[in-house]
């Protein structure tokens, strides 16, 4: 009797996002950088396992999928000696995009140079790609000309320069770490006439402790529009930067052919308080104990400890917001800054501007401790219930003050709920994310790292650090609309249309999305989805796709909640290949 009660209530348990790592043939695997993408176009997102390892998603046998926990799909690994990629150093990242426009996925790989440790060895590895070949393999290695040798951890790809092809902007740390204040320049690679160019250093000067000019150590990089409007135009630049340094933004000025760090005018440098003075129990410890003593920071050392940046429309107004992590210690004092939204008020302004609004913050600071850590290392939004509204997933790692992998459902764009326990997630020690479609449904999953960086023995005993990949069945079955574009390179828009803004018009409202798969954190990378979420609706009024460095707007009407291949300017149709219906753009401007 016990166990049918038991069976009945599992059976009315609501959906969730369900653990499937094992049933997918994921289990066992030790990884803090992680990555989803469609590396052989057959529409199902594949996995990449610490930068190196090549997993494909293929259909499950039949034992596989009479099992109840399964989704029709499994992961086979590829041979490492087989896809071409080289097992990294840590620092350096790995990414795929299609950098030479032939309809292939190319692997681009960072490398974290510390030429200046002394300890350090060199292996003469440097900032490369790999000409992709299909099916998850790589050709041989080709240098990208021109790229610092430096001490690179991020990276963002699109097409800086509108010219149609991917571009790379790289994000580096400290020049010596603990010696100096001063990080390597961030800069920009372009594709000109098949090699790569070097743009001029962003930052110039040497650190200047009133402006900080020079370079500042940078773990995150994006590139992105904040107005949708400007789809057709450069985008702009963000450095989410460290030790406690102000954040920038770059806007290149064509009529002045140079850079303007527009950060501390739009509010994205860091937060209001900048007084850089340590508590006052810090300081009452330093009386006993010497390696607290230390005098109260200056300006330029009284921001935040910046990991990632997610963007997207949170509010449903028609402009582009931002979420930014950050890594805050109790030790720091109240100048440091604190991970949270920066809602952009170009509808309410006419112009870039971001306001922190104290209701939408999602900390998780304790009353009654003094020394604590909030560890928020990853961030993306994404409709996860399909109801129209843009949630944030946060993933905390690095300390043990409970940091963990969160989900917080966004409330009509006026605040932020927790409801990770309410979705089936425990994930602890939570490292890199990644988004994609492995099953095909129409619904986000999520693929997840782990490490227990810093935890005691106690917190370790009888746990391995392990990868997880959760399903969502939670909201699969609500109406979604998922597209995977592809932009014609003789139109001047790079094949994989990174950069690309579209926008859905649906029973009276209208929610926009960008194609951002690659920038953030470590080489942080999303399956190359636009997706949106439809509430109770099946079908969209209207469907506009901006494609980026073009002026050309293809418009589509009617479309029905699916998933879809839309090629610029052509056809828009079932991703299966073999389509019931299909749509044509009635106008295109």
């Amino acid at each position: 009797m016990i166990s049918l009660i038991a069976c009945a209530l599992v059976n009315l348990a609501p959906a969730q996002f369900m653990d499937v790592t094992e049933q997918v043939g994921l289990g066992g695997l030790a990884a803090s950088r992680v990555c989803l993408v469609d590396l052989d176009g057959d529409g199902y997102s594949d996995a990449v396992v610490d930068r190196y390892r090549v997993f494909m998603n293929r259909p499950a046998g039949e034992g596989e999928q009479a099992n109840g926990m399964s989704i029709g799909r499994r992961f086979v690994e590829i041979p490492p000696e087989q896809t071409g990629l080289l097992k990294p150093r840590s620092g350096g990242t790995c990414n795929f995009a299609d950098l030479d426009n032939d309809g292939l996925l190319d692997a681009v790989i960072t490398r974290y140079v510390d030429l200046k440790n002394e300890q350090w060895e060199d292996d003469d590895l440097r900032t490369a790609w790999r000409r992709g070949l299909g099916g998850g393999r790589f050709g041989p290695e080709r240098p990208v000309e021109h790229a610092t040798p430096a001490t690179t951890c991020a990276i963002a790809i699109g097409d800086w320069d509108r010219d149609g092809r991917l571009d790379l902007y790289l994000g580096n740390w400290y020049e010596h770490y603990g010696e100096t204040y001063t990080g390597f320049a961030n800069e920009i690679l372009l594709q000109r006439d098949g090699v790569w160019v070097r743009q001029a250093p962003v930052e110039t000067g040497l650190t200047v402790k009133a402006e900080d000019a020079a370079g500042r150590p940078t773990y995150g990089v994006v590139m992105t529009h904040m107005d949708p409007t400007t789809a057709g135009q450069r985008p702009v630049l963000l450095d989410l930067n460290y030790g406690r340094r102000w954040n920038r933004l770059w806007l290149w000025l064509d009529h002045e052919e140079t850079w303007l760090d527009a950060a501390p005018l739009v509010g994205f440098d860091g937060d209001a308080i900048r007084h850089g003075r340590y508590p006052d129990w810090l300081k009452e410890r330093a009386k006993t104990d010497a390696r607290f003593d230390r005098p109260d920071e200056e300006p330029f050392r009284a921001n935040g400890n910046s990991f990632d940046a997610a963007v997207g429309d949170i509010d449903n107004d028609g402009d582009f917001d931002l979420f930014v992590t950050e890594i805050t210690h109790a030790w720091a004092g109240e100048s440091s800054d604190r991970s949270g939204f920066l809602v952009n008020q170009i509808r309410e302004r006419g112009n870039i501007g971001f306001e922190a609004k104290p209701a939408l913050a999602v900390d998780r600071i304790p009353t009654d401790v003094q020394s604590w850590n909030q560890g928020d290392l990853f961030a993306e939004l994404a409709d996860l219930d399909h109801d129209g509204w843009l949630d944030l997933i946060l993933s905390s790692g690095d300390y043990p003050d409970n940091e963990r992998l969160r989900v917080y459902r966004n409330v009509d764009g006026r605040a932020f709920e927790d409801v990770t326990e309410q979705l089936g997630i425990d994930h602890d020690g939570s490292q890199q994310i990644s988004l994609g479609d492995v099953d095909g449904d129409g619904a986000l999953d999520l693929l997840v790292g782990q490490t227990f960086f810093r935890y005691s023995a106690e917190q370790r005993a009888g746990r391995e650090p392990r990868l997880r990949l959760f399903v969502n069945r939670a909201y699969h079955d609500r109406p979604s609309l998922v597209l995977r574009l592809k932009g014609d390179p003789a139109l001047g828009v790079n094949r994989d249309a990174i950069g690309a803004v579209v926008e859905v018009q649906v029973s009276g409202r209208t929610m926009i999305r960008q194609l951002i798969p690659i920038g953030g954190h470590a080489g942080k990378q999303h399956d190359f989805l636009v997706h949106f979420g439809l509430g109770e609706v099946r079908t969209v009024d209207r469907l506009t796709v901006r494609w980026p460095g073009s002026e050309q707007v293809d418009r589509f009407e009617n479309v029905e909640s699916g998933v879809y291949r839309l090629q610029q300017g052509g056809l828009l149709q079932d991703a299966a290949l073999s389509p019931v219906r299909n749509y044509t753009s009635p106008e295109a401007d």
